[in-house]
């Protein structure tokens, strides 16, 4: 009988194949370059289709790059057959877990407590509130494939994991990720409980898990679930308040702040973002400072606040300006698109022009700001491209120009049934709004008409939310 050849466990930490780390190829998950290393190493292709219980034929076409891999279950299959620790691959949840990530929910609302912006004030200045726990998510139960001993690698896997999430959410809307990112998060947060390579390591896994806490809110806030989101995004601070990472408390700031917003809280919004603001500037991080100037004007349009939003957006701007590409940590990347300050300006100042006072002064730039937005997204903007052509329609109605609104809004309708977000239902919702005052314009009747039938249609709040 042949002997069938056995990996080294040191390979998937150490060694590489054409210059690159295999490591890198499996948080990549890259199973043909995977196959391709083990035929350098003397594994033909009958034995990798032996240990991963693959035909031969399927292990050809991989290595070929014929077919990509993306099933739960082949992928369990090659690590386990391989002898690869799962975590290497980000793929260490179990499918319990999954399950009751699909279907946990949290029955109240942090923001509907009266003390919840004084309990963040806590956490911004540096000392935890008491009581902490009632706003802060279920800790999860405990999954399979933990490992025994975190090390850089695995860290760096997950911080893979949450970027790739982040991209998801980001292309296609929080319906995309919001169940994966969730069971990912159940098993990295049991690392907590392991044992660590190195004592530098436990604080970069609090980090990376911290923003992945930011990852799961966001896509709970863009499904409208948002005392959920609020829960993990407070969680993500806890986290972070452990290690004193500024920046990532700034960004999960920045965000509960959008959650207020959305639900027309202008005035907590702005709390938040101040608070946010806080903690940015003791960072010394400009692309955070940058985020919360902007959106704080997004809280003084609402508040009819003209002075103080065009103060806000040039600070903004300036601070934009002086960033360092290199030191933008993961979470405020989007901010360095190109089209990204002028997607917000455009929402700043159409939210402005609602006010009857500012409308002849800001409508027009409301126009010009969403027009260079929408056609400087790039690849990979989906959500925010939508979100563009919303503005644009709304802008063009406050300018009482029917015929481009009405153009602008089917696009904006076209866009938004493509993408898995609630939150561009409801913005659509906000459109139509604005809108019926005008019906008696045939076109945007019907733009009036088809934003009903999405925002009223079963499938469009609920395919979406937990079952």
């Amino acid at each position: 009988m042949v002997r069938r050849p056995q990996p080294d466990p040191a390979w998937w930490t150490s060694a590489t194949h054409d210059g690159r780390p295999i490591a890198e190829v499996l948080s990549h998950r890259d199973i043909a370059g995977l196959f391709r290393f083990l035929k350098s190493r003397g594994f033909s292709r009958a034995a990798i289709a032996a240990a991963t219980s693959m035909s031969e034929t399927r292990v050809r076409a991989i290595t070929q790059g014929g077919q990509q891999v993306t099933s739960y279950d082949v992928l369990e299959r090659i690590t386990d057959g391989l002898g690869i620790d799962r975590g290497l691959v980000g793929l260490a949840y179990s499918q319990t877990a999954h399950r009751v990530a699909r279907t946990a929910t949290t029955h109240s609302d942090p923001g509907d407590y009266g003390d919840f912006l004084g309990a963040l004030a806590s956490y911004a200045v540096g000392s935890p509130p008491a009581n902490a726990n009632r706003l802060l998510p279920t800790p999860p139960m405990p999954t399979d494939g933990v490992p025994a001993v975190v090390t850089d690698r695995h860290v760096a896997v997950l911080r893979e994991i949450s970027d790739r999430h982040r991209r998801f959410d980001a292309e296609r809307g929080g319906g995309s990720c919001r169940d994966s990112s969730l069971a990912y998060l159940h098993w990295a947060h049991g690392m907590l409980h392991s044992r660590f390579a190195k004592p530098e390591t436990e604080r970069d896994l609090k980090a990376a898990l911290s923003d992945m806490y930011q990852v799961v809110g966001w896509a709970c806030h863009d499904l409208g679930d948002h005392g959920d989101a609020r829960r993990y995004l407070t969680g993500s601070i806890a986290l972070a308040r452990q290690i004193d990472d500024l920046p990532l408390i700034a960004g999960a700031f920045y965000r509960l702040g959008r959650i207020s917003i959305h639900q027309h809280r202008a005035q907590e919004a702005l709390r938040l973002w101040q608070l946010g603001q806080i903690v940015a500037q003791d960072s010394g991080c400009l692309v955070s400072v940058a985020v919360l100037h902007a959106n704080e004007a997004w809280a003084y349009a609402a508040l009819g606040q003209d002075a103080l939003v065009c103060d806000a957006l040039a600070r903004a701007e300036g601070e934009l300006a002086r960033v360092d590409a290199a030191t933008v940590p993961s979470w405020a990347r989007f901010f360095l698109a190109p089209a990204d300050i002028n997607g917000i300006a455009a929402v700043v100042y159409s939210t402005l022009a609602t006010h009857s006072q500012h409308r002849a002064a800001f409508a027009s730039m409301a126009i010009e700001r969403a027009t260079l937005a929408f056609h400087n997204r790039g690849a990979g903007e989906a959500r925010s491209h939508t979100f563009d052509a919303i503005s644009l329609a709304t802008a063009h109605l406050l300018d009482s120009d029917l015929d481009q609104a009405e153009q602008h809004a089917h696009t904006a309708i076209d866009m938004t049934v493509e993408i898995d977000s609630i939150r561009a239902v409801d913005r659509l919702h906000n459109l139509a709004t604005l809108a019926r005052p005008r019906a008696a314009h045939r076109g945007i009747a019907e733009v009036i008409h088809r934003i009903d039938t999405v925002t009223t249609a079963p499938d469009s709040l609920s395919r979406w939310r937990p079952v």
